[in-house]
């Protein structure tokens, strides 16, 4: 009889590790069959492909780097099991995956970066900049995040950095080299309204039209007067949410309606395509519906339009200032988008060709903190006149 137990738990735990060894088998054919993904649109960002093996990247341990997030990011069923583990963590208590907390009402909050070394090479860079060309108006605006302007909703304990601190020392460290625009208090003060997407690491169009009440007093500007806004979709689910694996209530994308209709011609410089609006209706159809402002991100953008002022702006920006450059269109004769992250010319010969009168640098506070490219592009700018 004892043997005959012991048989039988033999086999249950034989059949457990049999049954264990199909799966593992089953999946590693199903990654080998299935072609790898260049780009995920849930994520919303590009994925790491098969890399090269070299000598090199072997005894630098570079290739293994490289392959792990490889088998990381082409695992087959990769956005179901994301969503299965953040359900698991939830049990659990946990309210933070991915570099990002669940908040209060399901606001979604992007652990807002660190301050490191490359941010004083760009602000240096960008003071050089602003030695160079006096003859600019000269204006920074760096958005803080959701977590800085609405800490109230944050997890408890959740450590996150002081936004506050940071634009603090960042405004001092340019003090004299250009204007500050300062939206933190302003947003602070709006914090109970619709001010940053919850699935979204962006702000609203609301967020923007606020920090432009901000922009036109330092900038002097117009006023903008009270906004009226256009509901465009209301089931944006944005990269917050794709990156976590949080299901949350979803967003709703609205766009700024001029009180008279704006006449201008949008041109995608690179692209060689010119259109007579803002927006890109198409993007709606898309996962990254934010995208319908400005198309999403290009290298360089330039907006012709009828206003009656004669300055033109050059806008150094990210994609927060895709939903705010519509509250300029009024304001200036031309604008010119640069993406520094995207942009591979002459910044020099570009200024040359506009004369441009303005100088606006919009970033959100966190992919600042996090570039590694603005110095390059505004370096350039003074090797070519050295």
């Amino acid at each position: 009889m004892g043997q005959k137990r012991k048989w039988r738990e033999l086999s249950s735990f034989a059949r457990l590790g049999l049954l264990f060894l199909a799966v593992l088998l089953g999946f590693g054919i199903l990654n080998l069959v299935s072609r790898d993904r260049i780009f995920s649109e849930q994520e919303n960002r590009m994925l790491e492909q098969l890399p090269k093996v070299r000598i090199s990247g072997i005894l630098d341990r570079k290739f293994m780097r490289s392959f792990e997030n490889y088998q990381t990011d082409q695992f087959v069923f990769r956005d179901a099991f994301m969503r299965l583990r953040t359900a698991s963590q939830r049990l659990i208590g946990k309210n933070e995956s991915g570099g990002v907390y669940l908040g209060d009402g399901g606001q979604l909050y992007e652990k807002p970066a660190k301050l490191t070394d490359q941010v004083w090479e760009n602000l240096d860079a960008l003071r050089g900049f602003s030695e160079r060309h006096p003859e600019l108006n000269r204006y920074v605006l760096l958005v803080p995040d959701a977590a800085a302007v609405m800490p109230e909703g944050l997890p408890p304990y959740a450590p996150v950095e002081n936004q506050w601190e940071q634009l603090s020392g960042i405004h001092s460290y340019l003090e004299g080299a250009v204007e500050e625009i300062s939206v933190l208090e302003t947003l602070r003060e709006h914090r109970e309204e619709y001010l940053y997407y919850r699935t979204d690491h962006h702000w609203t169009t609301l967020g923007a039209y606020y920090a432009f009440c901000q922009a036109e007093q330092v900038m002097g500007l117009e006023p903008a007067g009270e906004p009226e806004f256009w509901e465009l979709a209301g089931d944006f689910e944005g990269t917050l949410a794709s990156q976590s694996g949080y299901q949350v209530p979803l967003d709703t994308i609205s766009v700024f309606r001029p009180k008279t209709e704006e006449r201008l011609v949008v041109t995608y410089v690179e692209e060689q395509e010119k259109r007579a609006s803002l927006y890109a209706s198409k993007r709606l159809e898309t996962k990254d519906k934010y995208g319908v402002f400005l198309d999403g991100n290009h290298p360089v953008v330039e907006i012709r339009t009828m206003a009656e002022s004669s300055r033109k702006l050059l806008l150094i920006k990210d994609s927060y200032a895709n939903c705010f450059v519509p509250f300029l269109a009024g304001q200036f004769r031309e604008i010119v988008l640069v993406d520094p992250r995207y942009y591979y010319g002459e910044l020099e010969e570009l200024m040359e060709a506009h004369e441009f009168t303005d100088v606006l640098f919009l970033y959100n506070l966190n992919t600042f903190l996090e570039d590694n490219v603005l110095h390059f592009v505004l370096e350039e700018l003074g090797s070519t006149e050295g």
